[in-house]
């Protein structure tokens, strides 16, 4: 028997052959699928994991009297930096001195990405168009989010509570929780920490990654090719 390739006409059967020499509707092996998903769950669990130790938010403060510059970082277990010298101008410019009994929504961090934890795993497991695997992505992202916001919304608390009898009078202003805010002479340029950018890293490779490589692996791994099996002399060829 031979085996050839033609255009369709009588006599000849269409089937599919994907490039690891399978014939038929299927399309191939879907345990490769699943490799890759559990893959990618495994890199976005890994992603949370390091949230809970890397930094949730960073700001660098310049000015010509501090050439090196102050800084301030905030993590889950609280605020670290320069934060004598940051409350020392705080105090000169009628703002409140950073208080971490302020922010009692630090604690739920732990909590929080325990939920991301819980979000990734159903992400991975469940069908993507499931409604709790939708929702899941979606709070991966909203987590990030509503961190900037909490930070942000804190941020308008300090600026806005200037005291009118400071020692250096200050309108009431809104820093911003990314981005340079200007103050006198002094710059802040504030960015969201490495807690963050794995969170969102995260979110990307559940949202993104995954279809982008199931895509990949059906086009390029088990592409199917179509053929024509002609009969010839009574017998499939």
């Amino acid at each position: 028997m031979a085996a050839e390739r033609t255009q369709a006409g009588p006599g000849a059967t269409r089937a599919s052959v994907d490039e690891a020499g399978r014939t038929g509707s299927h399309r191939g092996d879907p345990s490769p699928r699943w490799a890759i998903r559990i893959a990618l769950g495994a890199a976005a669990a890994i992603l949370v994991l390091l949230a809970w130790r890397l930094p949730v938010w960073e700001a660098r403060l310049s000015a010509p009297q501090y050439p090196a510059g102050l800084s301030l970082t905030a993590y889950a277990h609280g605020v670290e930096g320069d934060i004598r010298e940051v409350n020392e101008l705080n105090h000169y410019v009628g703002m409140e001195a950073f208080d971490e009994a302020d922010a009692p929504e630090m604690k739920l961090w732990g909590p929080v990405l325990l939920l991301a934890l819980a979000a990734v795993g159903l992400a991975t497991v469940l069908p993507r168009r499931h409604p709790l695997a939708r929702l899941s992505r979606l709070a991966l992202w909203l987590i990030p989010i509503g961190a900037l916001l909490d930070v942000q919304y804190r941020l308008y608390q300090y600026g806005q509570g200037v005291k009118p009898d400071a020692p250096i009078r200050l309108e009431p202003f809104t820093p911003l929780v990314v981005g340079p805010t200007k103050v006198l002479n002094f710059t802040t340029w504030a960015y969201p920490g490495a807690a963050l950018w794995c969170l969102f890293l995260a979110a990307f490779l559940l949202s993104f990654a995954l279809p982008l490589s199931h895509r990949i692996h059906e086009r390029w791994i088990h592409r199917p090719i179509v053929v024509y099996v002609r009969d010839q002399g009574g017998e499939q060829a």
